[in-house]
């Protein structure tokens, strides 16, 4: 699909391995980067895109 899309072929190969990685939990590992560098503790994708509805309407 990418390469149809116009994505050159060592880039399409380079993300399918990428997404692949992602796919079997590659990275699914967490820190505490967020808390580290705001002070605040992460929320998740789900919290952020409720508070913030409106700016995806």
């Amino acid at each position: 699909m990418m390469i149809k899309a116009g994505v050159p072929e060592p880039v399409a190969i380079s993300n399918a391995q990428a997404f692949g990685l992602i796919a079997d939990g590659d990275a699914a590992w967490l820190t505490d980067g967020v808390a580290t560098l705001t002070g605040t503790a992460p929320r998740s994708l789900h919290s952020f895109i409720t508070e913030h509805a409106a700016a995806f309407a």
